[in-house]
């Protein structure tokens, strides 16, 4: 039922002109002559509290931004060598997660993140993708350090903390020293990143477009592809807000004390299920053009126990991709992504 309000309200959007448009609409061209490479200011909110802002405005150099439709393309699973070698044993061993890259491990190994990409690129390549369907970023890279030996800790989600087994540092599990990465890799479609969702939320289609990679050496790997390919333009260039619209939308949500840290601001898409059409017992999904304001917004935790939380590094890096707001860059409407709690 929530699923149907939430498509519903997707197709709203499109369908029912803006109020926002009045206040004047742009190409891709002018939005990137006019925003600022950086958005730097500072607020006060309702309640008194400061909230500076100093993020980068990523923006794609690109021509147009269609919309589209797009359908499944490809998909595979694949594991090479022991997976308790890649990620540990989680009553015994587990690796160091490492977020920062500025504190990744020397490595004895030449490869990079960038190689990895490459890694998997030659595997959708070899099994007939389109070279324009093979165009995946990075999105989320985090360095696996050693094996350790485990102790207690905690991992939680938007609601609740649990118990878990988490890497204890001061004990190297027999002296192993291999290190490698996980990484989270997504489509680029038409020259712009599609936003990828790590709570994949109601109306949202995100694992579309999803593909992970756990890399040691060539001799122990996991590997998951997923990726779409174009089934139809709607529309060859979608005129968008201004930035400078984007940029009031957001003075709202700070000065309401809503969105208080914003750590990046990119332009990109999402894969939207509104409008989906079985064809071929396929699926098909709409890339929408969005805002992805990434950094802390009461919108992602309702029940206020994320803000409870010693959170820093892992807002800033985000490793579970939940860190995000995105606003739809035509209407200038929040995607609704939370269920209701």
């Amino acid at each position: 039922m929530i699923r149907r309000i939430v498509l519903g309200i997707l197709g709203f959007f499109f369908l029912v002109p803006p109020p926002a448009k009045a206040q004047g609409i742009y190409s891709i061209y002018d939005i990137k002559e006019t925003s600022p490479e950086r958005w730097c200011a500072e607020f006060q909110t309702r309640e008194g509290k400061t909230v500076i802002v100093d993020a980068p405005v990523h923006i794609p150099d690109v021509d147009a931004v269609p919309l589209m439709r797009v359908c499944k393309n490809f998909k595979t699973y694949e594991l090479v060598g022991d997976e308790s070698f890649l990620i540990g044993k989680a009553d015994a061993r587990k690796r160091e997660e490492i977020y920062d890259p500025d504190q990744f491990p020397d490595t004895e190994y030449t490869y990079t993140p960038e190689n990895l990409i490459f890694f998997m690129q030659d595997i959708l390549l070899s099994n007939g993708v389109a070279d324009e369907d093979a165009d995946l970023i990075p999105y989320r890279v985090t360095a696996l350090g050693s094996m350790y030996y485990v102790k207690n800790g905690k991992t939680f989600n938007r609601k609740n903390s649990f118990p878990a087994s988490v890497a204890d540092t001061t004990k190297p599990w027999n002296h192993d020293q291999t290190t490698g990465y996980r990484m989270i890799a997504t489509q680029r479609i038409g020259g712009l990143p599609v936003f990828l969702s790590g709570t994949v939320a109601i109306g949202m289609n995100s694992m579309q477009t999803f593909s992970s990679l756990t890399y040691i050496d060539s001799e122990h790997y996991s590997m998951n592809l997923n990726t779409v390919t174009i089934e139809e333009i709607l529309s060859p260039d979608m005129e968008l807000l201004s930035f400078h619209n984007i940029q009031e939308i957001l003075t709202e949500r700070i000065v309401d004390g809503k969105l208080q840290e914003i750590l990046e601001i990119n332009l990109g898409y999402l894969c939207m299920s509104g409008n989906a059409a079985e064809q071929n017992d396929e699926l098909s999904w709409q890339l929408i053009p969005v805002w992805q304001i990434r950094g802390y917004d009461t919108y992602l935790d309702p029940v206020h126990v994320l803000s409870m939380l010693s959170e820093e590094d892992r807002i800033k890096y985000d490793p579970d991709m939940i860190y995000s707001i995105y606003i739809n860059a035509v209407t200038g409407e929040l995607i609704p992504m939370v269920p209701v709690v």
